[in-house]
């Protein structure tokens, strides 16, 4: 049965106790369980299944849907080429000839100060000179420290030969050393021409008188001050690489719908593995960034749709097993969409199944919260990243079309019909979205027969789907209640057959019921179907209710008013077996069982009592449950009227609607549908339904004269056998 169905197996384990036994624990715990089964699709990052870099392709990947996506590796090596060839930027440096100078005139001066420290010209001479010659003299610690200082710049060799000169030479050296270095130092030296400019020093000192120990000394000296004066600017080497990088545009790759990726036994590329995840649905990259604001924006529609759903829906809102099958629906399709971007990334967007949740939403809860769900599902593919804006465009007017259609079924062969509409428009938005992407007529229409494809699954899966989610979740679609309405039901045609007049009975109040269920905005197909069932007990004893007994005797006469109690009373618990028995969705048996709810069996209650003795009100109640629905509040309500209108003589609308006051109040005052959740607006529309319905079957019926031709036929026929 349907009760058997999920929702009870957790009513078994669920905590009777704590806040997950309050609804809003139940499920605010139902959202964060959503929530986090919602995560784990969107967190995937791996390879399509069957991909590796560097090896064979095992299949040919096909693109489903044209793709524009930026090629980040070619961007990068044209930026790096880019870079590349940017030469460094050089910059004039205005202290390299005043460097030098100071520094040749701090040389000398150290020359000096050092010869100074060693004594007189000659005895340093002779100094220098018998350390340079390999004698034991030892060099001077002055000398020594200068050749120390310098060592750096000039070879020991150049340094003592400079030292060695007379005091004379040496002022000449130093005087013509700074001028022709500060001369070449005033041009443009790159590193590259280092040489040239000390080319240039050795012929100017040329053009000098100058000894031969003077010259070469100049020229080692100068050697050894001459710099480049044109160095690298790093700052504005920088910023000219960096305006390269910017006039680099993107390496964008545009792939066409139906184009080869890679094809079966192609060596795989990264490239090919990235535009794989793209189309296949799995994000480019593996940042946490981008998984963590998936799950945040999904997490979020699931908290605001529940929050929308409490606020402006209390009825889904209140029903745990709609709330639990509507986040099943979803869940189910972000898996899958997921398993098919892993398991064959090239099937068509349009080949999916997508108003699929929407239709079976439809079914199963109704349109409005589809419509929502459906958006949910749509945002859900656009974060799986399986479809492009045009696919999410057709996806969105193939569902809410798919809705409208589904919400119009009347009976279970409508549904061919539907999907075959489904088929059509899918093919349609199909079409219409891949030439909307850029490609050309014969791709489109591959499209568009892909878009009837998927149609085709829709419907199949529609069909296939219905009976078992409705046994999993215990819920009773509005195709099934159209269907308990025929009269070829066997429980209906036993009722007809067996007790004619409880039949007629049930037909009138389940029009009454469906009647007031349109006018309140309940489920009207639920209460005309438990209309139709709820006095099915009566077929086990049908001489024992008056609408049966036609003009026989009555068996109450010879019963005593308790046992005919208990008769009339036991057709709702038998009524309950039958149903029960037959299979009747669950929403149908508890209008069974509720359709009189705990009220007093009045009429041998009261024949009870005045015969005398003890009486007790609880021995001629109903054992049932009262009305948890509106619908079957509106069951009971519309059986006790139509019962009552039969009893009146002359039921004029005035009459009419005085009785049924008196029987709603008495049934608002006997606590009857306190649980029903009725107010007393949807009572007082009920009650002038069924008084303008009653008013118009049962009014006072006119006698009509018998026809004059009818007469003188008669009077001839009277008088021919008297002329005989």
């Amino acid at each position: 049965m349907p009760s058997s169905g999920i929702i009870s197996r957790l009513r078994r384990v669920w905590p009777k106790t704590g806040p997950l036994a309050t609804p809003l624990g139940q499920r605010v715990a139902l959202g964060v369980i959503v929530i986090i089964l919602a995560a784990a699709p969107l967190a995937v990052r791996v390879v399509p299944l069957g991909l590796s870099e560097g090896e064979p392709a095992p299949r040919t990947f096909r693109a489903p849907r044209s793709v524009q996506y930026v090629d980040e590796a070619a961007t990068a090596a044209l930026q790096q080429a880019a870079s590349d060839a940017v030469g460094p930027v050089y910059t004039f440096d205005q202290e390299a000839q005043s460097d030098a100078r100071r520094g040749i005139v701090e040389f000398f001066a150290a020359v000096t100060s050092a010869r100074a420290s060693a004594g007189a010209d000659a005895t340093a001479s002779a100094d220098v000179g018998g350390a340079a010659s390999g004698s034991e003299t030892r060099t001077p610690d002055a000398v020594a420290s200068l050749v120390n200082t310098y060592a750096s710049r000039m070879d020991t060799a150049t340094i003592m030969a400079v030292v060695q000169l007379p005091a004379a030479s040496v002022e000449t050296v130093a005087r013509n050393t700074e001028g022709l270095v500060s001369s070449i130092l005033s041009g443009r030296i790159q590193e590259g021409d280092l040489q040239a400019a000390r080319d240039q020093l050795a012929q100017s000192a040329g053009l000098i008188p100058l000894t031969l120990a003077e010259r070469l000394a100049v020229i080692s000296v100068g050697n050894a001050f001459i710099e480049p004066t044109v160095v690298i600017d790093e700052a504005a080497t920088e910023r000219a690489r960096a305006e390269a990088l910017e006039r680099v545009s993107p390496v964008v790759v545009y792939v066409q719908e139906g184009e080869n990726i890679v094809e079966k036994g192609d060596i795989v590329t990264a490239r090919d593995i990235e535009l794989v995840r793209t189309l296949g649905g799995l994000e480019q990259g593996t940042d946490a960034a981008s998984v963590i604001a998936g799950v945040v924006l999904m997490s979020a529609l699931i908290a605001f749709t529940g929050a929308y759903w409490a606020a402006f829906h209390e009825a889904l809102w209140d029903r745990m097993r709609d709330l639990i099958l509507l986040a099943s629906l979803l869940l189910g399709m972000m898996y899958i969409t997921r398993l098919t971007s892993l398991l064959a990334p090239e099937v068509s967007p349009y080949l999916m199944p997508v108003p699929l949740v929407g239709i079976l939403a439809t079914l199963l809860v109704g349109p409005r919260p589809a419509v929502l769900l459906t958006a949910m599902s749509i945002v859900a593919a656009l974060l799986l990243g399986y479809a492009g804006s045009a696919q999410t465009v057709a996806a969105i007017v193939a569902s809410v079309a798919a809705i409208v259609l589904t919400s119009r079924l009347r009976q279970r062969s409508d549904m061919f019909r539907v999907g075959a509409l489904v088929m059509l428009v899918l093919g349609l938005v199909s079409f219409g979205a891949s030439l909307a992407s850029g490609n050309d007529l014969v791709p489109s229409a591959i499209s568009g027969v892909y878009g009837l494809a998927g149609g085709l699954v829709t419907a199949v899966l529609m069909v296939g789907l219905l009976p078992f989610l409705e046994s999993v979740f215990g819920v009773t679609s509005d195709i099934t209640l159209l269907e308990l309405g025929s009269p070829s039901h066997p429980l209906l045609r036993r009722l007809m057959t067996e007790a004619p007049g409880t039949y007629s009975h049930s037909v009138m109040t389940a029009n009454l019921a469906e009647t007031a269920a349109e006018a309140i905005k309940a489920n009207p197909l639920l209460a005309r179907a438990g209309a139709y069932f709820h006095d099915i007990g009566k077929v086990r004893r049908p001489a024992f209710f008056v609408e049966n007994q036609a003009g026989g005797t009555n068996p109450h006469d010879a019963t005593s008013p308790s046992l005919s109690a208990r008769i009339i009373t036991a057709h709702v618990r038998e009524g309950v077996e039958l149903a029960e028995e037959h299979g009747l969705p669950q929403e149908v048996v508890d209008i069974v069982r509720e359709h009189h709810g705990t009220s007093v069996v009045a009429y041998f209650y009261d024949k009870a009592s005045r015969k005398g003795g003890p009486v007790y009100e609880a021995d001629y109640r109903y054992d049932g449950r009262r009305p948890r629905s509106r619908e079957a509040a509106l069951v009971m309500l519309a059986d006790s009227a139509e019962a009552a209108v039969r009893t009146l003589d002359t039921p004029t609308p005035a009459r009419i609607e005085a009785l049924l006051r008196s029987i709603f109040r008495g049934k608002i005052e006997d606590h009857q549908l306190d649980d029903s959740l009725l107010t007393l607006q949807d009572i007082e529309t009920a009650l002038k339904v069924y008084t303008r319905m009653l008013a118009s079957v049962y009014h006072p019926r006119i006698e009509y004269p018998e026809p004059r031709e009818k007469k003188v036929e008669h009077a001839g026929q009277h008088r021919e056998p008297q002329r005989a």
